[in-house]
């Protein structure tokens, strides 16, 4: 499993039964509602003591584990050792074993038989703007970028994002995407999926 999948779990691991058999339906209400089920976050969190987005991060974590199971359409064997590999002793990681094979269907058709209409990437444009000086600086230049991101749905809509960042934004954004690439590309992700394939 990914370090990051684990580190979000990592809670999880811990709790007894009943507990995560609660966080697994706070997943399943994510996956059904979107933002709108995280409401129910805050008891959660001071029962635990830990903060909302703590929550909120767990349960997405177990709910893109879920649906990531029902995609590969994953065997009981995979699953369970997938489950293993993620940290969960062996009570837990039955009683998660058995929510999903309870609610597999239902996860499979709301999170993964649902089309998902992302806007696609057409175009990026940039412009450089430079202030050489000004009152308050001096002597300094102070560049800009002003970047246009040209995008188009599945039934032809073109929008367009406006948006604009320093030098610094644009590294920030740059480590981002090659740490995203990386992690896909890494032996963990491919391990997990070759697991949920089997």
């Amino acid at each position: 499993a990914t370090n990051s999948l684990k580190n979000d779990l990592k809670l999880l691991t811990s709790l007894e039964d009943g507990v995560l058999l609660e966080f697994c339906r706070c997943a399943l209400e994510l996956l059904r509602k979107g933002a709108s089920a995280t409401k129910g976050f805050s008891g959660a969190a001071k029962k635990l003591g830990v903060s909302v987005s703590d929550i909120q991060q767990m349960c997405s974590a177990l709910c893109h584990t879920l649906v990531e199971a029902a995609r590969e359409e994953a065997s009981e064997g995979a699953l369970g050792e997938f489950f293993h590999e993620l940290g969960f002793r062996a009570a837990p990681r039955q009683a998660l074993l058995q929510f999903y094979l309870e609610h597999a269907a239902e996860i499979r058709s709301v999170g993964v038989e649902v089309p998902l209409d992302y806007p696609t990437y057409k175009a990026l444009d940039w412009r450089l703007d430079i202030q050489v000086a000004s009152r308050s600086l001096r002597n300094e230049a102070a560049p800009s970028f002003l970047l246009q991101l040209s995008t188009e749905t599945s039934e032809g809509k073109k929008d367009s994002h406006i948006m604009q960042a320093d030098y610094a934004t644009l590294l920030k954004w740059e480590r981002q995407v090659v740490l995203a690439l990386q992690e896909a590309s890494s032996t963990n992700t491919c391990r997990m999926i070759r697991h949920l394939r089997s």
